[in-house]
């Protein structure tokens, strides 16, 4: 090579170096830039070829027919870029509000570029017959070479055209849930509540069972077990765990927390919460918090959350170690309680003893109601030799047990004392 060629290649090295440089700047601070930058380096590049004829060698004339090509494809490539900027993110997504996958603009643009080239080859008098030969020649040994590359292309071309999942949705991928960040033409980019970047193939994911959280809407019911002693009445159990369902920042309001009575198990009752959420990332914290308030409120309400335990009792002879036993057992007063239900005094306990009681508004009463229905001294329970006894006492609205109106009544575990908007319950057990 002589002076006069390595001046010309040089000249053209540095006006296309600088000005593939001035675009590789500008495209960090300038979106459209960035968009146009293959057709800007496209043009940087038929910019040096120039500059190399300008130096009129005998050897670079061949190069002078090429550049007429490259400019007039660079300058269909900006102009198809720039139709389909305004088009996808204009029109499309800020006059319609339509967002489409971020993979299909891409892929239409790169169709365009391909047909572009076929056509201005076509209209400059080159056969194409050739080309289309080679081309097919060319793409079977690399679609032979690349399968795994583009089943995972037309794998991530299907997921933007059905949208299993969006950009921020939430998902369930096997035994792993991730926020999804990113999707590209190649693999789908997931982030775990661990923070941690999982990277799924498209062609993996799109064979996979894939549970959306987010679509078609973002809520999402979630269920939480506990175990709770036998002694504890079910309508007690179910208000305390509803009680703490609803102190329960995340859960929403409506629908409305539930809960279910599921099985009754060696040592305990199980017990289902059913609360519904709308943010699926932050489950772990609110399923904490659940147990945390359900467990506060256990304990605020003396209900025991019980574990497996086996009990075995040998009943010795009486006669053998000279115990004494008692002649008639049924005499001694059970352990009983009155528990308000339902109303406006509800969660209220009152525990029983051989010592009457006295219910109503008064102040000098045992357990003092807000009702308006209750008299001053509405009622009275006492312990007769058969049992509890609940005595009415002259009560303008009277006392009602199990929906009849009474004037005494002996009492029997779980019966249902009526006064006004108040339930009641009467319990022998705990």
């Amino acid at each position: 090579m002589n002076g006069t060629q390595a001046l010309a290649v040089g000249a053209g090295l540095v006006v296309a170096v600088v000005l593939i440089g001035v675009v590789s700047l500008f495209r960090r601070r300038f979106r459209l830039v960035r968009q146009l930058s293959f057709p800007l380096t496209i043009s940087a590049i038929a910019a040096g070829l120039k500059v190399v004829t300008l130096f009129r060698v005998p050897e670079f004339a061949i190069i002078e027919p090429k550049l007429n090509f490259l400019f007039i494809f660079a300058a269909a490539l900006i102009a198809i870029r720039l139709v389909a900027t305004y088009y996808f993110d204009v029109h499309l997504f800020h006059t319609r509000g339509v967002r489409l996958p971020p993979l299909l603009p891409p892929v239409f643009v790169s169709v365009g570029y391909l047909i572009t080239a076929f056509l201005i080859l076509k209209s400059m008098g080159v056969s194409l017959t050739g080309i289309v030969a080679t081309s097919a020649i060319t793409s079977l040994v690399l679609g032979l070479a690349l399968q795994p590359i583009l089943g995972n292309f037309f794998s991530g071309l299907v997921i933007s055209l059905e949208r299993p999942y969006r950009i921020n949705d939430w998902i369930k991928v096997g035994d792993i849930e991730a926020r999804v960040v990113d999707i590209t033409w190649r693999t789908t980019h997931l982030r775990t509540r661990d923070n941690d970047n999982l990277i799924y193939p498209n062609s993996e994911i799109a064979n996979r069972e894939i549970i959306n959280y987010y679509y078609p809407h973002p809520l999402h019911l979630e269920r939480i077990y506990v175990g709770v002693h036998y002694r504890t009445p079910p309508y007690r159990a179910k208000a305390a765990i509803l009680a703490a369902a609803h102190r329960v920042d995340g859960v929403l309001e409506k629908p409305s927390p539930e809960c279910f009575v599921i099985d009754f198990g060696d040592s305990a009752i199980t017990y289902e919460m059913r609360v519904w959420i709308e943010d699926i990332a932050r489950r772990p914290k609110i399923e904490s918090d659940a147990r945390t308030e359900i467990w506060e409120e256990f304990h605020r309400r003396g209900i025991t959350i019980p574990f497996p335990i086996r009990t075995l009792e040998i009943e010795p002879r009486a006669s053998t170690l000279g115990i004494k036993r008692a002649t008639d057992p049924s005499t001694a007063v059970p352990q009983a309680r009155i528990y308000v239900s339902a109303g406006p005094d509800h969660g209220r306990t009152l525990h029983l003893s051989e010592e009457p009681v006295l219910i109503g508004r008064s102040s000098k009463c045992d357990m003092k109601l807000k009702v308006p229905q209750a008299s001053k001294e509405h009622c009275r329970i006492e312990w007769r030799e058969d049992g509890y006894w609940i005595v009415d006492v002259g009560s303008q609205f009277g006392t009602i047990v199990n929906g009849r109106k009474v004037e005494e009544e002996r009492l029997t575990d779980l019966d249902d004392i009526s006064i006004g908007e108040d339930e009641l319950r009467f319990e022998t057990h705990g």
